[in-house]
């Protein structure tokens, strides 16, 4: 499978996208990707709580155009900033659920991104396990990750 690298920028994950702070979803560079990869799938998790991995977003059949664009529209089927579907994640929204740790606390956030030649054919309303596991199909060509840690 192809590497791709992931880079949230000079600044990081930004208060922006925290909860709090906006909920808006980050811009995400993606360097090196194939020129096969058309599409590309998102999922972030959040790997700091002591229960299984939290999803905070899944998202995918992204144009493959170098980034994931910020800001992200709420719903299945976003429009803007480019035509995607969104998963289901684990706080019951089709959207970007920033994290939230408390005061002085941090979050680990892991960010996997995922190029493929065409496009995920599986409902809006996976879960993230339900989209892992379509992702294995064998049109999946490339795939990056990123531990990011964010502070409260």
């Amino acid at each position: 499978m192809d590497p791709i690298t992931i880079h949230l920028g000079k600044q990081g994950l930004t208060p922006s996208s925290t909860f709090a702070g906006g909920n808006i979803s980050p811009k995400i560079e993606l360097m090196g990707v194939p020129k096969d990869v058309q599409y590309v799938a998102m999922i972030v998790q959040d790997k700091s709580g002591v229960e299984a991995y939290k999803c905070l977003w899944s998202i995918w059949n992204i144009p493959s155009v170098g980034y994931i664009s910020p800001g992200y529209d709420a719903g299945p089927a976003p429009k803007f900033p480019f035509p995607a579907v969104q998963g289901m994640n684990d706080f019951g929204e089709h959207a970007w659920h920033g994290p939230s740790p408390g005061l002085g606390t941090t979050d680990r956030l892991l960010f996997q991104v995922f190029g493929r030649a065409e496009p995920l054919i599986i409902s809006a309303n996976a879960k993230m396990d339900e989209v892992i596991g379509a992702l294995r199909d064998g049109k999946t060509t490339a795939h990056g990750s990123l531990e990011v840690i964010y502070q409260g």
